[in-house]
């Protein structure tokens, strides 16, 4: 996995955690959509190769 592709698959990894946490504080409607949204782009990214994710993550 190169460098570019696991720092890429790291900051989608953030986004998606933040958008969950957001609408964790506030499940509102919007807030859910927000989090769809970026699951549905996360995965998105990962079907078209745009991002490698990792067989095993392994936390630092």
């Amino acid at each position: 996995m190169s460098t570019i592709n696991r720092l890429e698959w790291s900051r989608q990894v953030a986004l998606l955690n933040e958008t969950i946490k957001t609408f964790q504080a506030d499940p509102s409607p919007d807030q859910l959509a927000a989090a769809i949204r970026q699951m549905q782009s996360y995965a998105e990214a990962a079907r078209l190769g745009g991002i490698e994710i990792p067989q095993r993550f392994t936390v630092n």
